[in-house]
């Protein structure tokens, strides 16, 4: 099934889960809680980070992740858009835009990133299986505001 078909309510109540799931993942990423992260994705799910070397996989290697990516990229924040769900009983698959905004001293970097997602209905929810990010295109650097 896909995006497309909404004629059954299941679909259509799976699709709102899995972006919903989205937007708990940004905001529990941005606001550096690495347990509620890490709750985004399967048992033993696998995050395919933009940081070289680190593919965090299961829950205590993606909640050691948190720390690490905010130290790495100073405050951020994660916006999602324009995504394709597709869903399969209890398997479904995702292609979504991210727009990635990181601060660190005072500039402000921005990259349109690509999301590809597997995900599984795991004890009721829907949570990442297997999620890899590649960017897609860098914007220009800008210097935050004087507050």
């Amino acid at each position: 099934m896909t995006i497309t078909d909404t004629s059954s309510p299941s679909l259509v109540e799976s699709i709102e889960e899995i972006r919903a799931l989205g937007a708990r993942y940004n905001y529990a990423v941005d606001e550096g809680t690495p347990e509620e992260w890490a709750a985004t994705f399967s048992k033993d799910g696998v995050f395919h980070a933009l940081i070289p070397g680190q593919t965090p996989r299961g829950h205590a290697e993606l909640a050691a992740f948190v720390p690490l990516c905010r130290a790495t990229f100073g405050a951020m924040r994660h916006l999602t858009m324009n995504e394709l769900i597709e869903v399969d009983g209890d398997t479904a698959t995702q292609t979504a835009y991210l727009l990635f905004f990181a601060e660190n001293n005072g500039v402000v970097d921005g990259t349109v990133c690509v999301y590809e997602d597997e995900l599984v209905r795991e004890d009721g929810a829907w949570k990442f299986a297997d999620r890899k990010v590649r960017p897609a295109m860098p914007f220009t650097k800008l210097v935050a505001p004087a507050a």
